[in-house]
Formats: structure tokens, C-alpha cells, sequence
């Protein structure tokens, strides 16, 4: 089940932008992955509280979720996808100045002697309008870094170590006092690890990890359309010193059909018919996503009319059911009609008498205009 976004925040739904605001911060510094290292549970939590915080921040986003719920936000859909939560942790503590905040108070994504986590990627992939409809599967080869398999990640050569860095003396960040505070910056020496490698891994130059092509298998979910986002947890690039890897977010968009057209999770498609077919009802076979459908004509049927066919459209994200098909009928104004057919059309105008007889246009005028 989806999560409710204000109750994520522990706040109420008519709770102010700055009550918004200050349960955010409260809740951020708690399950920050920095202050959890390991935890993947406080991970998760700390990004589920970001994306919440950036829609009901946002008085737009707040009004389309009150209106439509999780499922206008859960895969990032209708444009509205979610940015890097640790991106909206810096904007919301630190006005943007991220690197000044990071190094007074020790919440960077790097740095430091614990892990770090590895950023979050993005790749953009095309589906044809059924593939999106109807959920796929799709590979694709993503470029990225990975932990280095000849040192495991530690950055030294095999069969060697590491040092304790002696400008910091293993804690990765050197202190400096002044008046009534303390200022603590990443460590030049050893660039915040708190250790020093000697005989580098000659792989990796002794980074940890190097770049390499992955091919990932990618579960597309039945429902999606253009704008949405779908995320494979951890298979971002890998993290520093063991650290947790970042995320890999697939963005969607869907390519035109032929015939069917989309409106959130409902289907529009046009179907020709004869004239005759209106006029007396018929039974016509309609295309729909999952294949072909029976539509009954009733006589008298005019030009134009759409047709609601309950539950035929798109799957939605959320799982709560289906879109509809909305079929409009045309009528085809026959081109090239034989004398006897064009004879048999005016005696059966002439059969309405004056009262059609006295209109401005003819029967054929009327017929093409209102069924073109």
C-alpha cells in the first residue's frame, strides 16, 4: 500500500508550509544515511520523507496529490518527477550553499570515515504507446562506476593496506577554533577517508572503483506514460568506502500510436462506419489495447457520437482498476458514387418532402458536413 505523504511528515493535511517545513528538518537529520551507515531501512525512510516534503512543498504538487492521490506522484507522472532527495536536503538546511553546510556541520555525501553513498543516475528510454500500456521488459547498458573487484573497494594494491592519515589523525576532517566556534573542513590529506594508501590498486589508481558498462534488466509497470520515472533501487554508482550505492532512475516516454490516443489512463480511438450503419444500427468490431471488442450501434445513431467502453483503457499505476475507451463513430461520405446510386440518393431525399426540400443546402451538403 502507498504511503500517505502527511503522514510520513507527521503533520495534519491542513498543516502550514512552515509546520511542512519543520517536520521535514526534524525528520531529514534523523534518518539521514549519513547518520545511519549500514541502515538501508533509514535509507529508504529518509527518501520517502523527501519525496513527500518535495510535493507538499511545493502548492501545486500539494494540490494534485490532495486531488488525485499517490498515483499522480508514486512513478513520477504528468512531469512531475522527483529530484534527489539529497539535493532537497542541502536546498532546505543550506539556501543551496551545500559544500559550506556540508563542511560546518558534517552532513556531506562524501567525506568523512564512514561510507559514502553513490550518486543516482538517469536514463532515458522510448516505448512504443502498447508497451507502455500493457508493462514490459526492457534491457538496457549503463555506464557507471563500480566498486573495483582487484581491491575490493579499499583502493590499495592487493595484499596491502592502508594508513592512518597523520595531518587528521583519522578522523578525516581537521577542527579549527575561533572566538566562541569551531569550524571542521574535509581533510586535505587523505581527502576525508581518515586513511592514506600507500601502494595504490592499479586498477582503480586507488579510487575504489572504475567505470564499466552494466546491462540491467528494467521492469517497466503497465500504466506508465511520458514523464514517469521508475527506480531501481541501489543500481546507481557504486558508494565510496563501502558506502551503499546510489539509485538508477529510468524516465519514460511513449511514442504516438496510429489509432489511440491517452488522457491520464483513458483511450481515444475514431471509427469509421457506413452511412447505412448509422441509420439502421449495426454491430461493428472496435480495436482496443487488448485486442478487439464488440461495439452495438443503436439505429439512428448520428454522426460524431462517442461511445464509452467501461474498462478497456490503461491499467493504472496504482493498481485501482482501469481507464475507459472512448470510441467516436464517423460516418465515410462515399467518393465515387455511380449514376444509379446518386439517383436512388435523390429520390430518397425527395421522400422527406418540403420539409427538407425548403433547407438552404442540398442532401449531399448536409450529408458531408455532418459526417466529415
Amino acid at each position: 500500500m502507498a504511503k500517505d505523504y502527511y503522514e510520513l511528515l507527521g503533520v495534519s493535511r491542513n498543516a502550514s508550509a512552515d509546520e511542512i517545513k519543520k517536520s521535514y528538518r526534524k525528520l531529514a537529520v534523523k534518518y539521514h544515511p549519513d547518520k545511519n551507515p549500514g541502515d538501508g531501512s533509514a535509507e529508504e525512510t529518509f527518501k520517502e520523507i523527501s519525496h513527500a516534503y518535495e510535493v507538499l512543498s511545493n502548492p501545486e504538487k500539494r494540490s494534485r496529490y490532495d486531488q488525485f492521490g499517490d498515483a499522480a506522484f508514486q512513478y513520477g507522472t504528468g512531469g512531475f518527477g522527483f529530484h534527489d532527495p539529497f539535493e532537497i536536503f542541502r536546498e532546505v538546511f543550506s539556501g543551496g550553499f551545500g559544500g559550506i553546510f556540508e563542511e560546518m556541520f558534517g552532513f556531506g555525501r562524501s567525506g568523512g570515515t564512514g561510507p559514502a553513498r553513490g550518486r543516482d543516475l538517469q536514463y532515458d528510454i522510448k516505448l512504443d504507446f502498447l508497451e507502455a500500456a500493457h508493462g514490459t521488459k526492457k534491457s538496457i547498458r549503463v555506464r557507471r562506476y563500480e566498486t573495483c573487484t582487484d581491491c575490493d573497494g579499499t583502493g590499495a594494491k592487493p595484499g596491502t593496506g592502508t594508513a592512518i592519515c597523520q595531518q587528521c589523525g583519522g578522523t578525516g576532517s581537521v577542527t579549527q577554533s575561533g572566538g566562541f566556534f569551531s569550524i571542521s573542513r574535509t581533510c586535505t590529506q587523505c581527502q576525508g577517508a581518515g586513511k592514506v594508501i600507500k601502494d595504490p590498486c592499479s586498477s582503480c589508481n586507488g579510487t575504489g572503483r572504475k567505470e564499466a558498462a552494466k546491462k540491467i534488466e528494467v521492469n517497466i509497470p503497465a500504466g506508465v506514460d511520458t514523464g514517469t520515472r521508475v527506480r531501481l533501487s541501489g543500481e546507481g554508482e557504486a558508494g565510496a568506502h563501502g558506502g551503499p550505492g546510489g539509485d538508477l532512475y529510468v524516465t519514460i516516454s511513449v511514442k504516438e500510436h496510429e489509432y489511440f490516443s491517452r488522457r491520464d489512463y483513458d483511450v481515444y480511438s475514431v471509427i469509421n462506419v457506413s452511412f447505412t450503419q448509422l441509420v439502421f444500427g449495426d454491430e461493428v468490431d472496435v480495436n482496443v489495447i487488448d485486442g478487439k471488442t464488440t461495439l452495438s450501434i443503436p439505429g439512428g445513431t448520428q454522426s460524431g457520437r462517442v461511445f464509452r467502453l467501461r474498462g478497456q483503457g490503461v491499467k493504472r499505476l496504482d493498481g485501482r482498476g482501469r481507464g475507459d475507451h472512448f470510441a467516436k463513430v464517423k460516418a465515410d461520405v462515399p467518393q465515387d458514387l455511380t449514376p444509379q446510386q446518386k439517383k436512388l440518393l435523390r429520390e430518397f431525399e425527395a421522400s422527406f418532402g418540403k420539409k427538407i426540400a425548403r433547407g438552404k443546402e442540398k442532401f449531399f451538403d448536409r450529408l458531408k458536413k455532418g459526417f466529415i
